[in-house]
């Protein structure tokens, strides 16, 4: 008798199930956006900026504003408003276990168990929240922009109207842009030509919106009109090593020149990324095609590799040093330049480092910029 008992037992143990995990979906980036290593826009750290297009695995959905992901075998965090994605087909529904009371003696029959207890229908999401069904998930649509607007100095295009918010990517000098509304006298929000809608500060960009008319920085802010973009030329291509004459062809550039080329550096810091031989503006670049796209957009045409900006401009003795200088130190090979930066006038360098996989501002104190420095070279005059 115990061991029939016994063995109704373990039957209806085998009637519990355990619930099967939804498998991770695919999804892409629709707008630039931070990859983090915590949900939340101010703890953790960025581990990068994932650009439109890219692809990625949704691996869970921790609320209805953040995702857990997975991007080329790293795992993170990304807001959900910037991704599209397709929730996977539904887990398997889990059977409840049988009671004490369906476990009887020998002779008489266990009871067959009941029927899972159908879940309550979950309320419809609220509008512009994530779908809970298995259709595509899209962001909030962007409300039709009412105005115009031009860049007039090199800004960031921010997510939210507050210094300190993910940067979409700098809009250049001369850009045009769509004008939603004024959020505050400081913050203008626009949708950008490709569709994006942010936030950009008003102090750098000329605007037109109903009832305010034509709205402009002050004249301490605006600059000159834009020069046209510099050719990008491939590595594989060397360029021709210019002489001084020939630094500003058409004139020199005016004085204010190495601020705005140490300003647009720093601005880049979060966006670009490291890559050995890469010329991908404004997100992927080595040192040397970091410092010609800065300088290209003072309109100065550096060409591309450190064996060529190495002998453009004039020499500069290392206690002469000025800010916006070019500064050449050796890597692997004593006397063999292999990075450059820009002179900060401060005591810094700012540069693309590999090791920070991005703009960084280092000390020329420590001792090894001290080892390492080679050369330096003025372009600015």
């Amino acid at each position: 008798m115990k061991r029939k008992f016994f063995s109704l037992l373990a039957a209806s143990a085998l009637l519990v199930t355990v619930p099967v995990a939804a498998e991770a979906s695919s999804g892409k980036v629709d707008r630039p956006v931070n990859l983090r290593s915590a949900p939340s826009a101010s703890e953790g750290s960025v581990y990068r900026t994932l650009q439109p297009g890219t692809k990625l695995e949704v691996l869970s959905e921790l609320n209805t504003s953040w995702l857990k992901v997975e991007v080329s075998g790293k795992t993170g965090y990304v807001s959900s408003s910037y991704i599209t994605y397709s929730k996977a087909s539904a887990a398997a529904a889990v059977k409840p276990a049988a009671s004490a009371s369906t476990v009887k003696p020998a002779s008489s029959p266990v009871k067959t168990p009941a029927p899972p207890v159908k879940q309550a229908s979950l309320p419809a999401p609220a509008a512009g929240s994530v779908k809970t069904s298995a259709e595509t998930v899209v962001p909030a649509e962007v409300p039709a922009a009412a105005g115009s607007g031009v860049v007039v100095k090199n800004v960031n295009f921010r997510a939210e109207p507050v210094t300190g918010s993910d940067v979409y990517r700098v809009l250049s000098a001369g850009e045009t842009f769509a004008a939603v509304e004024l959020a505050n006298s400081a913050w203008l929000r626009i949708t950008d030509t490709s569709g994006v809608t942010g936030y950009v500060s008003t102090s750098y960009v000329t605007y037109t919106l109903p009832g305010l008319g034509t709205v402009s920085p002050a004249p301490s802010v605006q600059a000159p009109p834009a020069p046209a973009p510099a050719v990008e030329m491939p590595v594989a291509l060397p360029l021709p090593v210019l002489p001084s004459s020939d630094i500003l062809p058409g004139g020199t550039v005016a004085s204010g020149s190495a601020d705005r080329v140490i300003q647009d550096a720093l601005a880049l810091q979060g966006i670009t990324h490291y890559g050995f031989g890469r010329n991908e503006a404004p997100v992927l670049f080595d040192c040397s095609s970091f410092t010609r796209y800065v300088f290209g957009l003072q309109g100065v045409n550096l060409p591309f590799g450190t064996a060529y900006q190495k002998d453009i401009g004039i020499p500069v003795e290392k206690d002469q040093w000025q800010k916006g200088d070019l500064l050449f130190f050796w890597s692997s090979i004593p006397g063999l330049i292999g990075h450059v930066g820009i002179y900060d006038g401060e005591g810094h360098l700012v540069h693309n480092s590999a090791s920070k996989d991005g703009v960084a501002i280092a000390d020329l104190d420590l001792k090894y910029w001290q080892d390492h420095y080679v050369s330096a070279r003025r372009v600015l005059q």
